[in-house]
């Protein structure tokens, strides 16, 4: 992995010397080239991984990298087995057991519940303190079916605490290298298109935007709770490693208020058309490591967030030597941010799409509901096909926020087709700016094709914008326009085809290049910026 980005990162300053261009000004940035494709829709690009045939799965996932053989057992050992489970047994059946096997363990002090010798299916699943979950080659423990689910009394349900999960629990282990799988796709109804969505020879945002969301399955109308895959809630001291996490309903893991959350070589394995299908929800905590996973799934992978004012400031995340693909963002802080989020290092990371379309950023760092997100680090970061390399967005949604104290530096993405943004918002007289924003050693370059452009100015013809402060941070959405507070967005392209910046106090961009596709098809407009301490330096003009 890591040889894969220094190489790359060679490749990127040798290629310095060849003539870039991005346009920067204090608020608006705007020139991009535009060239008639001449192949069809949806022409072959090279790409690291690639779809299954079914174009929900991915089909060349490195799961000998990841997973590996487990250590022998040390201390108390509970094989589910022994307390009554079958692989041939119902759900219901083997539910009893599984629970019984962890109470047990969990009355003698601790110890390991083993899951060993095929596929069981049970419903939720509540582990304790010194519990460890060890479920072994070639084991599953499975989730029920929507069927299963409905048919249950709603106290017997999925809840949302998710399938397997802690609550107030201490010293909890989850390890394979074994697999949990989801059931996903029983919660979910059919997409309105089945077929992939492959990259647009004609690039345009708006048929972007509605050909990705006409592929995405969304839950059924009667959920019963889609639950996560796992779920922590309050607990010290957790530890989840060399697991496969198959084909979630909703969210993957959602690990809430968390202190010494440690997660390595996990592999999550979701349909990528699933809603909601995030892979590491992490809402607040202390000292989180999350190292060595390769995620590949239809919603945020890593997302860092507070959901409401209960839940608890995160303080001290690093995420490192990952593999991930998202067709929504791949890291991403927010969109929920009721508290302060702070002191997170993302580092040495490939992010990619496998030769389709769909997705939104690389990185997304947002703050929207009124708490304070600061000293964020992104650093060595390899993209592939990834939509749109960064965006930054202060937003007011709920509130006042304060988003302060960003560095992003060493990235290198290829193929993408939407610029990068920073802005923060003026309501009414008003400017609330992101501050402290550092880009260091930055390439971007277009995936080429042609591109139809929508760029919104007003009757004298300016650019207006950003338009979107007060709803929903997206890249996508920097532009667009909240119609009656419904969830109807016209979209329009920002002039620019390298870097958005507006409402900054304090942006220091070094070493910064874009190339853009092969024809200029946008003109150059100036809006006056209220940012403030802007320093550039090592841009190239053309």
């Amino acid at each position: 992995m890591v040889d894969k980005l220094t190489i790359k990162r060679i490749k990127r300053y040798l290629g310095m010397f060849i003539p870039v261009l991005l346009i920067f000004s204090l608020g608006i940035v705007a020139l991009d080239f535009y060239l008639p494709y001449s192949g069809k829709e949806g022409s072959a690009i090279t790409t690291t991984y690639h779809m299954a045939e079914d174009g929900k799965f991915l089909a060349d996932i490195p799961f000998e990298n990841y997973l590996h053989e487990a250590p022998a057992i040390q201390g108390a050992v509970f094989d589910i087995r022994d307390y009554g489970a079958d692989s041939e047994s119902s759900f219901s059946d083997n539910t009893i057991a599984v629970q019984n096997t962890i109470e047990a363990a969990y009355d003698a002090g601790g110890g390991t519940v083993l899951v060993d010798g095929g596929t069981y299916r049970t419903g939720r699943l509540r582990l304790k303190s010194n519990v460890t979950l060890r479920i072994s080659e070639g084991a599953c423990l499975e989730c029920i079916t929507y069927e299963e689910n409905k048919s249950l009394s709603e106290e017997n349900r999925l809840d949302v605490l998710g399938y397997i999960s802690a609550k107030d629990a201490d010293n909890v282990k989850i390890e394979g290298p074994g697999r949990i799988a989801g059931n996903g796709a029983t919660y979910v109804n059919p997409a309105k298109e089945e077929s992939e969505f492959l990259p647009l020879d004609t690039f345009n945002l708006k048929r972007y935007i509605v050909e990705h969301r006409k592929r995405i399955m969304m839950g059924k109308e009667h959920e019963f709770n889609r639950a996560m895959l796992l779920g922590m809630n309050n607990c010290t001291n957790v530890t989840i490693q060399n697991l496969e996490l198959y084909e979630a309903g909703s969210w993957t893991a959602r690990l809430e208020g968390v202190d010494n959350l440690h997660i390595e070589d996990v592999v999550i394995n979701n349909n990528v058309r699933v809603a909601n299908t995030d892979g590491f929800d992490i809402e607040g905590g202390t000292n989180i490591v999350i190292r060595h996973c390769f995620i590949a799934t239809g919603d945020d992978a890593i997302c860092i967030k507070t959901d409401d004012a209960n839940t608890p400031a995160l303080d001290g995340m690093l995420v490192e030597d990952c593999e991930i693909m998202s067709l929504a963002n791949c890291f991403k802080i927010g969109t929920a941010t009721w508290n302060t989020i702070s002191n997170v290092v993302v580092r040495d990371c490939f992010f990619f799409m496998p030769g389709i379309a769909g997705g939104y950023s690389g990185i997304a760092i947002e703050c929207v509901d009124g708490s304070i997100v600061s000293d964020i680090t992104i650093e060595n970061i390899v993209m592939e096909h990834v939509t749109s390399a960064f965006v930054i967005w202060l937003g007011y949604r709920n509130g006042e926020g304060t988003l302060k104290n960003i560095t992003i530096q060493d990235i290198e993405a290829t193929g993408i087709d939407v610029a990068s943004a920073i802005t923060g918002y003026k309501k009414y007289s008003k400017i609330n700016s992101v501050e402290n924003v550092t880009l260091k050693n930055i390439s971007m370059t277009y995936r080429e094709a042609d591109e139809k452009l929508n760029i919104y100015k007003n009757s004298k013809g300016a650019y207006e914008g950003p338009l979107n402060m007060e709803g929903y941070p997206e890249i996508t959405r920097v532009s667009s326009m909240s119609v009656l507070t419904s969830n109807l967005y016209p979209y329009w392209d920002l002039p620019v085809y390298g870097l958005f910046a507006r409402y900054v106090d304090g942006l220091t961009v070094e070493n910064f290049s874009v190339t853009p596709r092969s024809k200029n098809s946008r003109p150059l407009d100036n809006v006056q910026d209220e940012g403030d301490r802007i320093e550039i330096q090592n841009f190239i003009w053309i």
